[in-house]
């Protein structure tokens, strides 16, 4: 054999694989035909974060008249503004090169086929082996009945995150994670932003409570994002260079460009003819160790059942590694965190309220609100809070939700605690520095055990 290991796809998961393997001193090749980093470093999460965070001074410059602060409108740059990020996607390529280089991965740049019998044809021409492959194959937009990617006026996130300008008016179908980050984006580009939601709420699907749902909701609206749930698209027709989206309600919405975010699907297309089995939604099944039905051949990130979170698939692709080297690496699919970046932020970890109820647990509930914190306040941004959640007879943390100013880093500390199995009192009892956004979670773990010093206790 060629390879201990082949890899196939250079996305979060099949990269950070290749390197920890490469670390373990397992003779390794990762094959990618575009650029190193998948879709999450190329075309998703990287430049959708990058933008977000541009067009958060835009939002903050709007409210810097608070403060006595006041700016001009705005000029937006659209070039420079794209070019940034850009800039920002190519150092992260070639940081994650260097990488592969310096741990002794084999990096080929060519499109691959497994053909079993751990061969794999390269669109090269030549053939390389292995005595295990690894799909990491990524995932692709979806589309739906009355929409094609095919129509310039029909966007898929890719699209939006290169656009040649910025369009009047945007109607977002899906009111998903991706669908509502860029929703944000555009709308604190002063795109004005509507969005249907076929469900009955928006980010169908996720374990986050209703209050926290509600509170990010409400801040979209405030924003001035038009919010439509129960609205199913049902096609749409030209009106000159705008479009008009049709809904099977009757109601009809102008667009200069239309976002479909109605989910994504794995790219798992030709792999049951290998005999890999496959579920119903075309996700390849793996066992505990990752393996398909398959002997030698694995799977990871969005190819495989769970969420499609770039960090899930490179906790995937450490646990293969680990595995391949006889070591052990556990992973709680449970506990996985999440963040999405809307305004406000939302991120959690572990069982929502309501989960934890339905599992049987009885339960103890803290919270504590933005408003309550010094920093928050100093912040301009009172608006969002804590929870925590405890199984009431050990105090054991089950899970955590913050909606508010960078939820997506204040989460952390969460995860740590619900991933280890922490109590309630390893968050309340450590000291917290003053004054700091964390402070909320330390007064949500001693609202939970009935003893918060800045909050009514229940």
């Amino acid at each position: 054999m060629d390879y201990e290991a082949i890899i196939i796809g250079g996305g979060p998961g099949g990269y950070v694989a290749a390197i920890r393997m490469g670390q373990l001193g397992l003779k390794t090749a990762l094959v990618e035909k575009e650029r190193v980093g998948g879709v999450c470093l190329n075309r998703g999460c990287i430049p959708t974060k990058a933008l977000y965070a541009a067009t958060g001074l835009i939002e903050r410059a709007g409210k810097a008249g608070d403060f006595g602060i006041d700016f001009p409108r705005p000029k937006i740059d659209l070039p420079r503004l794209i070019a940034w990020k850009d800039g920002i996607v190519a150092r992260l390529v070639t940081g994650v090169e260097k990488l592969l280089a310096a741990n002794g991965v084999t990096l080929i740049k060519a499109e691959a086929e497994p053909l079993g019998s751990g061969k794999v044809s390269l669109s090269s021409g030549d053939e390389i082996t292995g005595e295990r492959i690894v799909l990491a194959l990524g995932s692709a937009p979806v589309e739906i009945p009355g929409f094609s990617f095919s129509d310039p006026i029909v966007w898929s996130s890719t699209d939006a995150l290169n656009p040649d300008s910025i369009p009047e008016q945007l109607v977002v179908i899906g009111g998903g994670v991706i669908g509502l980050e860029l929703a944000t984006v555009y709308s604190r580009l002063g795109t004005a932003v509507t969005v249907l939601e076929l469900m009955d709420e928006i980010l169908p699907g996720l374990d986050i409570d209703r209050r926290a749902i509600a509170r990010v909701k409400a801040g979209l609206k405030a924003a001035g994002i038009d919010i439509r749930t129960g609205t199913a698209a049902a096609g749409y027709e030209k009106d000159g260079e705008v479009a008009v989206v049709k809904t099977k309600e009757g109601e009809r919405f102008r667009a200069d460009r239309i976002l479909l975010a109605v989910g994504r699907r794995p790219n798992s297309a030709g792999l049951a003819e290998l005999g890999i089995e496959l579920d119903r939604r075309g996700f390849v099944m793996v066992d505990e160790n990752l393996a398909t039905s398959v002997p030698g051949i694995y799977a990871i990130g969005d190819l495989t059942p769970g969420p499609m979170l770039a960090h899930k698939a490179s906790a995937e692709g450490v646990k293969l590694a680990a595995r391949f080297a006889k070591e052990d690496y556990p992973l709680d699919y449970d506990k996985i965190p999440q963040a999405i970046f809307t305004s406000p932020e939302l991120a959690s970890v572990g069982l929502s309220e309501k989960r934890a109820k339905e599992e049987g647990y009885e339960i103890l509930v803290g919270r504590f609100p933005y408003a309550g914190l010094g920093k928050a306040l100093g912040m301009n941004e009172p608006d969002g809070f804590f929870q925590i959640v405890a199984d009431a007879k050990t105090k054991r943390i089950l899970g955590a939700q913050i909606v508010g100013a960078e939820a997506s880093d204040l989460i952390s500390e969460a995860a740590v605690a619900v991933q280890n199995g922490l109590t309630l009192e390893a968050i309340a009892d450590p000291v917290h520095p003053h004054p700091t956004l964390p402070e909320g979670l330390k007064e949500a773990a001693e609202n939970a055990l009935g003893r918060a010093i800045h909050a009514v206790n229940r």
